[in-house]
């Protein structure tokens, strides 16, 4: 294998590691979930405290 071959199985090795980055990268975290949950859950309970005492 020559240069030219070596180096094009770096660049697709070394594109194949960014790739993996930036997918993790995207991807929340556990504690991030845990923290959306927590925040929807509070907006939906204050959504039907809205609702029931503004229907009165």
């Amino acid at each position: 294998m020559g240069n030219k071959g070596l180096l094009t199985v770096i660049a697709v090795v070394l594109i194949g590691i960014f790739t993996i980055l930036v997918i993790q990268m995207n991807e929340e975290t556990p504690a991030e979930k845990i923290s959306n949950s927590v925040t929807e859950t509070i907006e939906e309970v204050g959504d039907e405290i809205d609702d029931a005492t503004t229907n009165n």
